[in-house]
Order: structure tokens, then C-alpha cells, then sequence
């Protein structure tokens, strides 16, 4: 990718914080997004602000059965922001291992566990949320993990009453076998990403449980980001907010206090348009222009806000299907946003 000013203006001066066991540049963490925080995704909101990136969602299982798809997960890029590994699986052993396959082939600073994904297909291993019906088996994959001597960061749904345990007891035993922080979704499993997330559920364990708290949905603005820390989270987490819009990363820094340089505060149509064609070169040579394409274009959907001319340009990126010429539409931007009719 083509050389960046950094976000932050005196990046080695400022003052790092403290959130689960690891000391960040700030709170604002990328989320496991599955299918979406590939490498090249992550590097790419790791210039933009992120204090720390998660893998994809790993299936412990993969990694025990040496599924090349599932391996291929565990990849990074130099200049990552610290790269906590997601993993799921229904036991604790299958967990376990995975855990230790998986540090075989490379260091995380810290390790996380699923129990919040709603999808069927990881529900019907015992995966995901529906640890939050197992609260046992779910305490019991934390203890394990913490026995390898590395931050263990649990996330989790908004517990519905039918459940065996509410929110703030889940989240009690989760950090009484070792959690280091635990993140909180707050809808309930069946809602998936319908309706809104309860933030109320959300500000609750925080103030239970201080400094061991992170936030997590419906952040789309810096105000709601902040409302989160506001409640007493160490940290929060930015997912499809931070698609929607790419520059809420340092948008969120910037509204908090920091120090952000000009060019992500307020970004011209130029430095948006190098990089993307930056991050699309790269994504292709490290994924392939499919992949490139898919992604350029959905984050040229969150760019160039406000722009006359914008519309055309995205409408004539959706009409091309090979990297080499949506990158050639790219570097004539100026052509549209001269436009006026």
C-alpha cells in the first residue's frame, strides 16, 4: 500500500491503554466479521485507527482436521494493529487444540472465544450462542484457554429470560474462570441483527464489571461509540458501521479527543481515491481481483460523501467485474466530480 501519514499526530508519544490485558493505541477495536476481516481488511482499517483487529471466526475443528480454508485464516500482514484469533467449536477440547494448533503457526497477543454467533449452521455444532445455554461448557473453554497463559476475550449475546443465566451472571462466570474481557452484543440470539442493540444491558455489566466490559452494536457515529465508553467500556467494537462508513475509525478518534491528522479528519476526494486503489492493488495480489472488486465496492459505497457526481461513479463501478478496470474508473475520478449535471 502506498506510504500513509499516520492517524495520530505524535503516534510514539501518546499514551496507550489498557483494555483486556493488552495495551493499545486506543479503545476502538475492528470486529470478527466472517468472510469480511480477511488481512488485507484489517491493514487496511489498521491505517485507518483501529487499536486492534480480529481474525474471521475460526472453527477449532478446521484447525484440527489441517483445513487449508480454515488455516489460511490464521494469515497477517506486516503493520497490523494487534491481532486477537476468534475461535468457535461446541467443546472445550476441540477448542483446546485448536487454540494450541493454531499458536503453533503464529503468536496472538490474545485469544478469542465465540458465543455469540446466531447462525444455524454454527448453532447446530453447539457453537456460538448456543454456549449461553451451556453456561458450564462455556466457563470451562475459558478456563482452558487462560491456562495457556494469554488474555482470553469471550463474546457474547444479550441473554433472553429463558435462558439458564442472565447477561450479568454469564458475564460474572465468564470472568471468574479467567476472562480477561468479555464483549457484549446486545440483542438476544433470535434477534440476530434485527431491531436495535441494548445498550442499557450493555452500560449494566459495565458498571458491574469496571474496565472488563466491551460494547458491541449498532455503532455507526462517533456520539454512539462514545455513549459506549461513556457507560464505563474499556473498549468498543466497529463492524458493519465501520463498512458503511470507512473513515469512522478516525471520524470516532477525532470526536474523542484525539490527535488526528487532516487527512482522515477531513479527507479529500484525491486521498480517498489512493486509498482504495492502494488497498485494491493490494487485496488482489494477496486475494485475487474477485475479491478485490467485491470489497472495493462496497466501501466505494461509505466514500466521497457529498461529492457531486459521486452516484455516477458508483453506478459505473457496479457495471465492472475485473480489478484492472474498476482501478482504471478509479484514477479518472475527477471526471465525475467535475460534473454538474
Amino acid at each position: 500500500m502506498i506510504p500513509l501519514p499516520p492517524v495520530l499526530r505524535g503516534e510514539g508519544e501518546r499514551e496507550l491503554v489498557t483494555v483486556g490485558g493488552l495495551r493499545l493505541s486506543n479503545p476502538l477495536l475492528l470486529a470478527p466479521l466472517a468472510g469480511v476481516t480477511i488481512p488485507s481488511i484489517r491493514l487496511f482499517y489498521s491505517r485507518l485507527g483501529a487499536g486492534g483487529v480480529h481474525t474471521e471466526m475460526v472453527s477449532g475443528a478446521g484447525l484440527l482436521r489441517s483445513n487449508r480454508k480454515t488455516a489460511h485464516m490464521l494469515a497477517a500482514l506486516p503493520g497490523e494493529a494487534p491481532l486477537i484469533l476468534q475461535l468457535f467449536a461446541g467443546d472445550e477440547a476441540t477448542l483446546l487444540s485448536g487454540a494450541e494448533r493454531a499458536l503453533e503457526e503464529r503468536p496472538f497477543p490474545a485469544l478469542g472465544i465465540n458465543m455469540a454467533c446466531p447462525m444455524p449452521k454454527v448453532l447446530k455444532k453447539g457453537a456460538g450462542s448456543r454456549l449461553l445455554e451451556r453456561p458450564e461448557v462455556a466457563f470451562e473453554m475459558v478456563r482452558s484457554l487462560a491456562a495457556l497463559g494469554l488474555p482470553v476475550w469471550p463474546k457474547i449475546r444479550k441473554c433472553p429470560p429463558s435462558f439458564p443465566l442472565s447477561t450479568e451472571a454469564f458475564c460474572e462466570g465468564l470472568l471468574n474462570a479467567g476472562a480477561a474481557l468479555v464483549t457484549i452484543h446486545g440483542r438476544t440470539p433470535a434477534a440476530r441483527y434485527s431491531g436495535e442493540a441494548d445498550r442499557t444491558i450493555v452500560g449494566s455489566c459495565a458498571a458491574l464489571f469496571p474496565e472488563k466490559i466491551c460494547a458491541s452494536g449498532d455503532v455507526y457515529t462517533p456520539e454512539q461509540a462514545a455513549g459506549y465508553l461513556d457507560q464505563g467500556c474499556a473498549a468498543v467494537m466497529l463492524a458493519r458501521g465501520a463498512l458503511a462508513d470507512p473513515f469512522l475509525f478516525p471520524r470516532t478518534l477525532a470526536f474523542l479527543g484525539h490527535d488526528v491528522h487532516n487527512s482522515y479528519r477531513n479527507p479529500s476526494p484525491d486521498f480517498q481515491v489512493q486509498l482504495l486503489l492502494s488497498f485494491g492493488d493490494l487485496i488482489c495480489a494477496e486475494e485475487g481481483q474477485k475479491k478485490a472488486v467485491l470489497f472495493l465496492k462496497r466501501l466505494l459505497a461509505g466514500m466521497f460523501k457529498g461529492e457531486r457526481g459521486v452516484g455516477a461513479l458508483r453506478r459505473d463501478a457496479a457495471s465492472h467485474n475485473s480489478w484492472p478496470e474498476l482501478r482504471g474508473l478509479l484514477a479518472e475520478w475527477t471526471g465525475y466530480f467535475e460534473r454538474r449535471d
